[in-house]
């Protein structure tokens, strides 16, 4: 748990200690190449024993060298697999594996919170204490679509279609579950009023209750998938990891309604007048989105993967929301209080629930 801790005050120091720059972006890109370096130093240089999945993963990036990628269609996405096949001309050392998907998936993380963060320190912190670092040493192809997926979200901003759709696509190769983020599109094409949220609320009740009927119109259509049926993902038991997501994205989103509410004074968002608000709008429905989709997860497990895709863009939705605060006493109160619950979050999952990535204790591939 020493680096754990460690981690999240060298995380918070050093924002205090760059606090003082005046040149802002001087001090954004500082900040995050000391953070997101570190990150990726600790992501592609860890032990096979970090993390639930890597020691699979290398077993097949070994296999795929020697073995056709055919061999492994009914498994893993084809996009995984080439990447391995191609990573196998440069290197038969397997790390060469962790350290190219690290590239991938640290640099998409980086970007993504250079460009969109207006608190970048604090979406840095919130992408470790809620568990996103902790899931990029262990759900690697599920991190590659999500950080392909955070690329397309300019070209939901710009509204390009046919960019966005492309994107989705890349990422369906490497995780077949990033498929659903094409509804993205049009659900941002709504504005967010009581309409749009009891729609939401509708869907995620007919989702929980008629999602396994609908599950086997689905697998009559795509029958690779019928194992699923009978498994695991539906065996009816409620997951703790998704009613946590649910109840932290649920607080999340309440708090940006309630600081937009106070600085427009109306009940919901109407017409937006500016590129800010319009794109504020955008990420309340994604989250509403995710919240939707790990509500119905409760029946089918599976599911939260998908939730994933809306839900990471916590780390800057918070962030942007209480930069929105106008009160100066009210402002630093929120924020400290934010820093202190998710302190708590991720330590009681530290500490009870350490198994979900089998991080800590860590340890480097030559130790």
């Amino acid at each position: 748990m020493w680096l754990y801790y460690g981690l999240v005050v060298y995380i918070l120091i050093l924002a205090f200690v760059l606090w003082g720059m005046h040149n802002e972006d001087q001090k954004k890109k500082i900040y995050l190449f000391l953070t997101f370096g570190l990150f990726f130093l600790l992501a592609a240089f860890r032990s096979n024993s970090v993390g639930n999945d890597t020691l699979t993963y290398i077993k097949l990036f070994e296999t795929t060298q020697y073995s056709g990628i055919a061999n492994f269609g009914e498994r893993y996405e084809i996009g995984y697999l080439v990447l391995n096949k191609l990573l196998g001309y440069i290197s038969s050392n397997p790390q060469i594996i962790l350290i190219a998907t690290s590239i991938i998936i640290i640099f998409g993380y980086w970007r993504f919170v250079w460009k969109y963060s207006m608190m970048p320190w604090l979406s840095v912190y919130l992408f470790f204490t809620m568990g996103y670092f902790g899931a990029t040493l262990n759900t690697i192809r599920h991190n590659i679509a999500i950080v392909i997926l955070l690329l397309s979200f300019d070209f939901i901003l710009k509204r390009k279609l046919s960019y966005f759709v492309a994107l989705v696509l890349l990422a369906s190769l490497f995780h077949n579950t990033a498929i659903i983020f094409i509804i993205a599109y049009p659900m941002v094409m709504l504005r967010l009023n009581y309409k749009t949220v009891f729609i939401s609320l509708g869907t995620a009740i007919a989702g929980y209750l008629f999602f396994p009927k609908m599950l086997n119109v689905i697998i009559s259509f795509f029958p690779r998938y019928s194992y699923y049926l009978g498994g695991k993902y539906l065996d009816g038991n409620i997951r703790l990891a998704t009613i946590v997501d649910i109840l932290v994205s649920v607080a999340i989103l309440s708090i940006g309604l309630i600081i937009y509410y106070k600085n427009t004074q109306s009940i919901l968002l109407k017409e937006s007048q500016n590129v800010e608000s319009r794109e504020f709008e955008i990420l309340t429905i994604l989250t509403l989105i995710g919240i939707v989709i790990s509500f119905i997860s409760l029946n089918f497990n599976l599911l939260d993967r998908a939730g994933t895709y809306f839900h990471i863009f916590s780390i800057i939705y918070l962030p942007n929301a209480l930069k929105q605060i106008k009160n100066n006493k009210l402002y630093p109160m929120l924020v400290y209080l934010a820093i202190i619950l998710f302190f708590v979050y991720s330590t009681i999952i530290q500490i009870y629930r350490s198994e979900w990535n089998d991080i800590f204790p860590y340890s480097f591939f030559w130790g």
